[in-house]
């Protein structure tokens, strides 16, 4: 087995990804994840409006999450177009990932079958974003 160091700059960089960054996208990129989940689901008895907030809250707190589980050279990929997993490799992922995702937190009022879906739907858009050729800005059709 070969050994593999870290150079300094290496190691620091690695100390502050992990003490400062807490999250991975941008406003925007929550923004358009939270539009999509919006476009794909709806939730009983809520407002249009009050969805898209929610949607927003959920997909800001799934990324705190999955940065905090995922190693940021996997889930960075959601901002890479020209690096990325596999179609099966995404398919283990998305089975994986919204189970956890779900069991990690709860959305207030929102059915358990509702809320499985919605963490489903995210988790696809998300591992989608992290395959080659794709980003959360250029998701596929």
């Amino acid at each position: 087995m070969t050994d593999i160091t870290l150079t300094q700059a290496q190691r620091e960089a690695v100390k502050n990804d992990m003490d400062n960054q807490i999250e991975m996208l941008t406003d925007e990129e929550v923004e358009i994840l939270a539009s999509k989940l919006n476009d794909k689901i709806d939730i009983p008895f809520i407002k249009e409006g009050t969805e898209q907030t929610i949607f927003v809250k959920t997909v800001k707190k799934a990324d705190r999450l999955l940065y905090q589980s995922l190693p940021n050279e996997i889930y960075g990929l959601v901002k890479n177009i020209s690096d990325g997993i596999s179609d099966s490799d995404a398919e283990e992922l998305v089975s994986v990932l919204g189970t956890r995702l779900n069991n990690k937190f709860d959305i207030p009022y929102v059915p358990e079958w509702i809320e499985q879906k919605i963490f489903e739907t995210l988790i696809g858009l998300i591992v989608s974003a992290m395959r080659k050729n794709y980003s959360i800005l250029e998701l596929p059709a």
